[in-house]
C-alpha cells in the first residue's frame, strides 16, 4: 500500500527535522503520517539512554463525526488524538524487566519528560519469564498489504457531513416520523518501532452509519446501519429507507406467545447473534500467560484440564468434529478485498512491550461444518507449539455458503408460521460449552404466516444456543456486509475495525423466552 507520505525511509539512523508544534491545530496533517512516526521514534530514541532497548508504539487518529434526533442535529464535532506508548527492557538476573509509560503529547519537551519518567519506573517494573523474550522475534508482514485507505472518507468534512445528514433525515420528516442517527469517518495511522531499527506502519480509514427511525407515538421502530473503510460504498439513502420502511411496518404490535417458531434471521441479525462464536475459536487469555507454567500449557496438545482459563476450552475437545451445519464455513482473511481489515495489531500489551506485532493470517476456522483450526496468540504459538504464528482476526470474520440460496422472499414464502428479526441487542453468555446465549429483539419483529408477514408482534427475549441454532438451518442465503463497527473511545484508540459478512438464515426451533414490553 502507498502511503500518503514517502513511500520508503531506511533504517532509523540519523535525526530529521521534528515535527512542526508550532502550525496552527487545522493546518496540521489529519493523523501521523510514516515520516511523522519515524521522526517520533527517532527523537525518543536519542532521548533514552543507550543500554536500554526502546520500543515506541503509535496510533494516531482523526476522527469526525455528526449526530441527529427527531431529524434535527444536536451534535458535531472531530477529535485528533495520538496514543503514544514507549517502553523498555533489560537483562536482569531473575529475568527480563521491561516498564512502558504512554502519553499523547509528541512536543520534545513532553517527549523529553516521558523518556524520564519511563526511565523513573523502570525500576519498578515487573518481570516476565525470559523464555518469553526468547521466543518473541517479530513476525515480518506479508509483501502484500490491504489497501484500506479511502479518499472519500478522509475527504469527508464537518460541512459535508451535515450536508449529508439533513439530507438523511428529511424522508423520515416528511413521513411524519422521527429519526435520529450517526455519521462517522475517521483515519488512523498504527506503527510500532525500535531502537535497533524494526519498523512496521498502516494506515487505513473507516466510516459508519446508523440511523433509528421511530413513529411520534413510540408505537414502532426501524434501523439500518452500515461501516467499512469507504464512505462511498455505504448508501445511507437506501439504509435510510429500510429504516423507515421497518418502523411503518412494525407499529402497533401485537403480543404472542414466546416459543420456539421457525425464525428468519436477517444479516444484522445473524451478526449480532453469532459473533461470539470467534471467540469460541480464540486464543489463550492473558490470565494463562501469567498464571500457568509453561510445561502446563498444553491445550492445544490434548490436555485440557491444565488450561482451565482457556475460552476455546471446548472447542480444543471438537477439533476434527462437524459442530455446525454442513453448508458454512468461517473464515477470515486481512487481504480478502470483500472484508479488508489491519493486517496487524500493537495494541496487546504483552505485544507492545516484548518488541513484536501480532500479524494476522488467513484462516478457516471451519470448513463445510467441520471445525478444523483455532486461532493461537504468537506467545502461545511460540513457546508451546513451534510455530511462529496463529492468529486469524481481532473479530473479524465471514461465513460462506454452499448449496441452494434463498432470497428472504423466498425464505417468508416457505414458512407456514414463523418471525422475522431485524437485529438482537444486549446479548450475554449464559453457558460457555453449548454458546448459550440471551438478548433481545430490537427495531421490528414480525409474525409470518401462511408465506406472508402478517402482523408486527411485541420483542422478545431470546435464549438460544449458537450450535444448536447453526444445526438446525432450513435455508440460507447470499453473505452480505452487517454493521459491527470498532468501538470509540477516548482511553482506547486502538480498537480495531471488525468487519463481518453473513448471510440471511432460515432456522428452525428457534427459542424466545419471554415478551418486552418495549420498541
Amino acid at each position: 500500500m502507498t502511503s500518503r507520505a514517502a513511500a520508503s525511509f531506511p533504517i532509523i539512523q540519523a535525526l530529521p527535522a521534528a515535527v512542526t508544534d508550532s502550525l496552527e491545530p487545522d493546518s496540521r496533517p489529519q493523523f501521523l503520517s510514516e515520516a511523522d512516526c519515524r521522526d517520533i521514534a527517532t527523537r525518543i530514541t536519542r532521548l533514552a539512554r543507550a543500554e536500554k532497548p526502546t520500543l515506541i508504539w503509535i496510533h494516531s487518529t482523526w476522527r469526525g463525526n455528526v449526530r441527529w434526533a427527531r431529524n434535527l442535529i444536536n451534535t458535531s464535532g472531530e477529535v485528533r488524538q495520538n496514543y503514544l506508548n514507549i517502553s523498555t527492557y533489560t537483562n536482569q538476573p531473575l529475568g527480563e524487566w521491561i516498564s512502558w509509560l504512554t502519553s499523547n503529547a509528541i512536543t520534545d519537551a513532553a517527549l523529553v519528560a516521558a523518556v524520564r519518567q519511563e526511565e523513573r519506573l523502570h525500576w519498578g517494573a515487573k518481570s516476565f519469564h525470559q523464555d518469553i523474550v526468547t521466543h518473541m522475534q517479530s513476525e515480518p508482514l506479508p509483501a502484500a498489504l490491504p489497501h484500506m485507505f479511502s479518499e472519500a472518507t478522509y475527504q469527508l468534512d464537518a460541512d459535508h457531513r451535515a450536508e449529508t445528514a439533513i439530507q438523511l433525515a428529511q424522508s423520515s420528516a416528511e413521513a411524519g416520523m422521527l429519526s435520529a442517527g450517526y455519521i462517522s469517518v475517521s483515519a488512523h495511522s498504527m506503527a510500532l518501532m525500535t531502537s535497533w531499527g524494526f519498523s512496521r506502519y498502516f494506515q487505513y480509514t473507516w466510516a459508519q452509519y446508523s440511523v433509528t427511525v421511530r413513529d411520534p407515538k413510540g408505537t414502532g421502530s426501524g434501523w439500518a446501519g452500515m461501516d467499512g473503510h469507504d464512505w462511498s460504498a455505504i448508501n445511507g439513502t437506501k439504509l435510510t429507507a429500510t429504516a423507515l420502511d421497518k418502523c411503518l411496518t412494525s407499529r402497533n404490535p401485537v403480543a404472542i406467545e414466546p416459543g420456539r417458531y421457525t425464525t428468519i434471521l436477517e444479516p444484522q441479525a445473524v451478526c449480532d447473534f453469532v459473533s461470539s462464536l470467534i471467540g469460541w475459536f480464540d486464543r489463550p487469555g492473558e490470565e494463562m500467560h501469567k498464571e500457568e507454567p509453561f510445561n502446563k500449557l498444553a491445550s492445544a496438545r490434548g490436555e485440557l484440564d491444565s488450561c482451565p482459563y482457556l475460552p476455546s476450552i471446548h472447542a480444543v475437545a471438537k477439533l476434527g468434529e462437524r459442530v455446525v451445519d454442513e453448508r458454512l464455513t468461517f473464515s477470515a482473511d486481512p487481504m480478502d478485498p470483500a472484508l479488508a481489515f489491519p493486517p496487524f495489531n500493537t495494541s496487546d500489551e504483552l505485544t507492545a512491550v516484548q518488541g513484536f506485532t501480532t500479524v494476522y493470517h488467513p484462516i478457516t476456522w471451519i470448513k463445510n461444518g467441520v471445525l478444523q483450526a483455532l486461532s493461537y496468540d504468537r506467545w502461545y504459538a511460540a513457546c508451546l507449539m513451534g510455530t511462529g504464528h496463529g492468529i486469524g482476526s481481532d473479530g473479524a470474520f465471514r461465513i460462506d455458503v454452499s448449496g441452494t440460496l434463498s432470497s428472504i422472499e423466498e425464505m417468508i414464502a416457505t414458512t407456514k408460521r414463523g418471525l422475522i428479526v431485524t437485529r438482537f441487542s444486549m446479548l450475554g453468555s449464559l453457558h460457555s460449552s453449548s454458546l448459550l446465549q440471551r438478548g433481545y429483539t430490537r427495531d421490528g419483529l414480525w409474525l409470518i404466516e401462511n408465506g406472508k408477514i402478517s402482523k408486527p408482534v411485541k420483542n422478545m427475549v431470546m435464549t438460544e444456543s449458537i450450535l444448536f441454532a447453526l444445526n438446525n438451518i432450513d435455508q440460507l442465503g447470499t453473505p452480505q456486509r452487517a454493521f459491527n463497527p470498532p468501538k470509540e473511545s477516548w482511553d482506547r484508540p486502538d480498537d480495531l475495525p471488525a468487519p463481518v459478512i453473513v448471510p440471511p438464515l432460515k432456522i428452525r426451533d428457534f427459542s424466545f423466552t419471554a415478551l418486552v414490553d418495549a420498541i
